[in-house]
């Protein structure tokens, strides 16, 4: 959903009147640009805020990752309410009443299946997918307490790597020299941040939960293509709520087992570092979801992209990390994977061709 002046805008030429469409199409461009580069920064940051959160909420007196990813994942449930909220007040002409909330409603709820929600499609759909998120979440906060915010989250961009290998096998997509390219260097990255920590050291656990919660990411994803399709920015906002709002019924239990068997004590819990990191964590949700409808999806990736460096300037200067050993170049090599990956498929498979073509020409010369 491109931000665009009314049709009715004109400008004053001369002494007449006439449209201007290139006028109005640079400037709907620039307000893109600008929105997406906010967007893009909001992302960044959030993401960064609520890693480092949730980093600094451990303590000796206080490490409970499932209880962390429990809080955090209910607070998906206000995704929707806000999506709607939006949806009926960005335009004047929408409201709030039949028939228009009737259709909105099944026009969201389409993303179960084609006949709507169904207490089968919903109950299959928030088994398999609560159960992936909690698990990927649950990996990526435990590998916060043995390694650094910075080693983490440049570990969980691999899962682009893993996206491409499953879209192969599940989606039966093309295999294309770039994504092939991707996953090698995503995996030499990978190799070379094990071994700056050693393979049997404390900070080894950290990446093994990383490379967990990164092949956890791409079952979510490639799945949720599968099973969804090219859901709307709304459809997307409700299937999260309705994760957010199962998540909190059935895990609250497991919470509460959890605690008073002494697995994760809930005595000490620091919730200035807790209530703040579950609310970066649904703002990088929901900006994730909606800036991929009001600017460019490329600006999406990148704000995830940047909250690499940010987290990597914290951990040197707040926490005194030294990160100029092999995970350096290991971050480089990941990042430029992910880099890859964010090239057009047309591209793509232009390159892909070209490179064919090359090997043909050096094959029969």
């Amino acid at each position: 959903m491109a931000l665009t002046l009314n049709d009715e805008d004109h400008a004053i030429v001369g002494n007449g009147i006439a449209p201007v469409e290139s006028q109005r199409s640079t400037a709907s461009e620039c307000r893109r640009l600008a929105l997406g580069l906010v967007i893009v920064i909001c992302i960044a940051l959030s993401w960064v805020g609520a890693v480092q959160l949730t980093k600094m909420s451990y303590s000796e007196a206080f490490s409970a990752p499932l209880f962390l990813v429990w809080l955090g994942t209910s607070w998906m449930m206000t995704l929707f309410p806000v999506a709607s909220a939006i949806y009926f007040l960005s335009a004047p002409h929408r409201r709030f009443r039949n028939p228009e909330a009737v259709i909105y409603w099944r026009h969201c709820t389409h993303v179960f299946s084609p006949s709507g929600i169904t207490f089968r499609s919903l109950l299959t759909s928030m088994v398999l997918f609560t159960s992936l998120w909690v698990g990927i979440n649950y990996s990526y906060s435990r590998a916060l307490m043995y390694a650094s915010a910075t080693d983490v989250a440049t570990l969980s961009s691999s899962s682009s790597a893993f996206i491409v290998l499953l879209s192969i096998c599940i989606l039966k997509e093309q295999i294309l020299i770039l994504r092939i390219l991707s996953v090698l260097l995503s995996c030499v990255g990978i190799v070379l941040f094990a071994y700056a920590d050693g393979f049997q050291s404390v900070g080894a656990a950290g990446v093994l939960l990383s490379l967990v919660s990164a092949i956890g990411i791409a079952m979510y994803k490639v799945l949720l293509k599968w099973r969804v399709g090219d859901a709307s920015i709304y459809q997307m906002t409700l299937f999260l709520s309705v994760i957010g709002a199962f998540n909190t019924v059935t895990l609250f239990p497991v919470v509460l087992l959890l605690h008073f068997t002494g697995v994760e004590i809930l005595y000490h819990i620091p919730w200035n570092f807790v209530i703040w990191s579950s609310i970066l964590g649904v703002i990088f949700n929901f900006l994730i979801n909606f800036g991929i409808a009001y600017t460019y999806p490329l600006f999406i990736s990148l704000g995830t992209l940047l909250g690499i460096p940010i987290n990597a300037i914290i951990d040197a200067l707040v926490h005194n990390i030294d990160l100029l050993n092999w995970k350096f170049p290991g971050a480089i090599l990941i990042m430029s994977g992910f880099l890859i990956l964010l090239a057009p498929p047309s591209d793509s498979l232009t390159i892909h061709k070209f490179f064919l073509k090359l090997i043909r020409w050096k094959w029969t010369s």
